[in-house]
């Protein structure tokens, strides 16, 4: 037993289970912190519970003319579908600098129902289509069907895995969009918005948005210059370090977990990263922030991108990693040929395999 676990996982220690700089306190002068960190990186009994960082410069949108960004979400209103005639969602569109919006209600969410609304708002609007579209992750925005209108619009799609962030333009047009539908429930007694959304939504695109100063129903190619600027003075940032090159924390190779998207009330202490280990297969530094693409240990890409706050590095040999066993699926053989088929914890089914009995029977 080494030094480390002799303190680490000796439960009466100060240091027992604490952070890298109580460990680090505790060891003394004769380790570097980045000993300890290295240390603390092969064990997941710290690894899986390192805190998440959720607030952190991210890049920002290169925004330059009307619909070079479109966001898009869904508003969840089953709770009225009684009322407006079995609709039970509305589809929000929203250009990231006129800010102007299509609404669509949809009876539900599949991955049909969804890239038909999408095709509605194409026809409508008047020959705009964006550059790129980002949505969060849910599965009617990343469905085949979604997926295919979007390439065939030519259009990109961005999805953003960070449940802080989300479709933040159009998260703030759902504000302003339920406050006017309520206040119109209130005043008339009622509860359906199917009649006068289309109305609500028109005012909405001809009031005058305080960011751009302009109403979104006006901007135009011609004038996107100015809404930009106006844009750009309304929230202007003080020169910070965001834009200098910062040293990259991790390479090519390294393995890492990924932050898990959790709700805003799940505890920190329950682990906020994911069982599965990921390997980073590329780096974009084109850009500040630089971001991370990774793979799975299968060799399969994973959609999107990552910032450093949402990897934390694993230092494990993969040879010699032992797994953690959630189920034994079946079982063939018999003897020293018997083996069984396990599902691992955490990783997805295509990773099940057929395992010597044996060697499974010593974890337990």
């Amino acid at each position: 037993m080494s030094s480390f676990e002799k303190i680490y996982f000796l439960p009466t220690h100060p240091a027992a289970y604490a952070g890298a700089n109580r460990l680090k306190r505790s060891m003394g002068k004769r380790y570097t912190g980045n000993t300890i960190s290295s240390w603390l990186e092969q064990h997941d009994a710290y690894n899986l519970h390192t805190p998440v960082i959720r607030k952190f410069p991210r890049r920002c949108y290169n925004i330059r003319n009307i619909d070079d960004v479109w966001e898009a979400d869904l508003i969840d209103w089953r709770s009225l579908k009684t009322y407006n005639d079995g609709y039970m969602y509305l589809l929000v569109i929203i250009d990231a600098l006129s800010k102007y919006a299509w609404v669509e209600p949809l009876k539900d969410k599949s991955a049909k129902t969804v890239s038909k609304a999408f095709e509605r708002v194409f026809q409508r609007s008047r020959g705009r289509l964006p550059v790129l579209l980002q949505t969060d992750k849910g599965k009617e925005f990343i469905s085949r069907e979604t997926l295919t209108l979007f390439k065939k619009k030519n259009i990109q799609h961005r999805v953003v895995r960070n449940p802080d962030i989300k479709a933040a333009i159009a998260e703030r047009f759902i504000r302003t969009l339920k406050e006017r539908i309520w206040r119109y429930f209130t005043h008339h007694r009622t509860r359906r918005f199917l009649d006068v959304l289309p109305k609500i939504v028109q005012a909405y695109n001809n009031t005058v948005h305080s960011s751009i100063k302009m109403t979104p129903v006006s901007v135009n190619l011609n004038n996107a210059a100015l809404a930009r600027k106006n844009l750009e003075n309304r929230y202007k940032l003080p020169p910070s370090s965001y834009n200098r090159r910062k040293k990259l924390k991790y390479k090519i190779g390294d393995l890492v977990r990924i932050s898990r998207a959790k709700n805003a009330f799940a505890k920190g202490y329950e682990g906020g990263w994911t069982i599965e280990i990921f390997k980073i297969k590329h780096i974009s530094e084109a850009r500040q922030p630089a971001v991370y693409y990774v793979e799975d240990l299968a060799g399969e890409p994973i959609d999107g991108f990552f910032y450093e706050q949402e990897l934390t590095r694993v230092r494990k040999n993969l040879d010699t990693a032992v797994f953690e066993v959630e189920k034994i699926l079946d079982t063939k053989g018999r003897g020293r040929n018997k083996k069984y088929l396990v599902h691992w914890r955490g990783y997805p089914d295509k990773f099940d395999s057929w395992e010597p009995a044996i060697s499974i029977e010593r974890q337990k």
